[in-house]
This record gives structure tokens, C-alpha cells and sequence, in this order.
């Protein structure tokens, strides 16, 4: 049985938070294309539209923050659209295969390293942005004009990456 598996500099299988670093995780994430490499948006731009639908629902800061960092765990483990990870269900539905548990712990090391600490309430209303987006994402590969995530979309990586910083800086976290 493994007991550790390190991915790049991250131990996947005990993620600590001085394993983060914060730069190659920003520029993997400002690269890697949603949906396996099919999405229009990268990883970076997809939390920063999750992050805007909470701001424009009237979410607190820390909910928004949740939406802005909920995926930081995919510059780790990649993109793995979320009915893939319903598929790796075990029968029972309860105990979740061991991949999603290892996004878990890295999302936590990577939540404590920047100083987060979100609630369950938090996640819920991010979960159901994340929905949100995931639809309009699908729907939206020819016209993104049509939506307020247009200038998101049309973003760099280096100006991905800056925006990002500062919607961090903004919701209270310094990297």
C-alpha cells in the first residue's frame, strides 16, 4: 500500500502546508484548461467566475473567497470534471474513492497555508455556484460576450494570474 505519492512537490497522499507554493501553483492553474483540456476557461478563471457569482448573489467575503480558492487543489491532482468524480463513487455512495478524499486534504494544506479557514456553509454556497458556472461554461464555448465573465475569459495567464492576486488581496489574503 502507498504511503506517500508525491506529485511534483506535494506528498498527494499527506499534504502539508509547507509544501504549497503558491507561484507554480498560480501559473499551473493560469494554464490548465477545464474539463480535461476541453473548457474554454482555464482552472484560474473558472474560480474567479465561481467568485464573481457568489460577489454578485450579495455572498460575505470569506463565502467569495471560498469560491476564489475552492480548485487550488487541481494544480496537484488536474482537472477532473466533477461526473467523473461521481463516477468513482464506491456502491454504498458514501465513502468517496480515494482521489477525491486526496483533493480534500490537499485543499486543506493549501486552504492553511494562505490562512483560510471556510465553513461548511461556505461550501455549500460554493458548490452551488460552482454548478452554476459549470452550466453556463458548457453553454457558453462560442459567445462569451453575452455574459459578464467576458474580460475573464480573454485573459492572459500572467494577467489571469495578476487579477487573481488581487482578488485575494482584496477578500484578506496575501501571497
Amino acid at each position: 500500500m502507498l504511503t506517500s505519492l508525491m506529485l511534483g512537490s506535494v506528498d498527494a497522499l499527506n499534504p502539508t502546508p509547507e509544501q504549497i507554493d503558491v507561484g507554480p501553483m498560480l501559473d499551473n492553474l493560469s494554464r490548465v484548461r477545464r474539463w480535461n483540456g476541453g473548457g474554454e476557461l482555464s482552472v484560474l478563471q473558472h474560480m474567479m467566475h465561481v467568485a464573481l457569482i457568489l460577489h454578485q448573489e450579495g455572498a460575505t467575503k470569506t463565502t467569495t473567497l471560498a469560491g476564489l480558492v475552492h480548485d487550488l487543489h487541481e494544480y496537484v491532482t488536474g482537472d477532473i470534471p466533477a461526473p467523473l468524480l461521481d463516477g468513482l463513487m464506491f456502491d454504498d455512495g458514501v465513502a468517496l474513492h480515494r482521489v477525491t478524499d486526496m483533493q480534500r486534504h490537499i485543499q486543506d494544506a493549501i486552504n492553511t497555508r494562505l490562512g483560510i479557514d471556510l465553513t461548511g456553509a461556505d461550501m455549500d454556497a460554493v458548490q452551488r455556484a460552482d454548478e452554476q458556472a459549470r452550466v453556463q461554461e458548457q453553454e457558453l464555448d462560442s459567445d462569451w460576450s453575452a455574459w459578464r465573465i467576458f474580460d475573464i475569459s480573454k485573459l492572459s495567464p500572467d494577467e489571469c494570474i495578476a487579477r487573481y492576486r488581487r482578488g485575494l488581496k482584496q477578500l484578506g489574503v496575501e501571497v
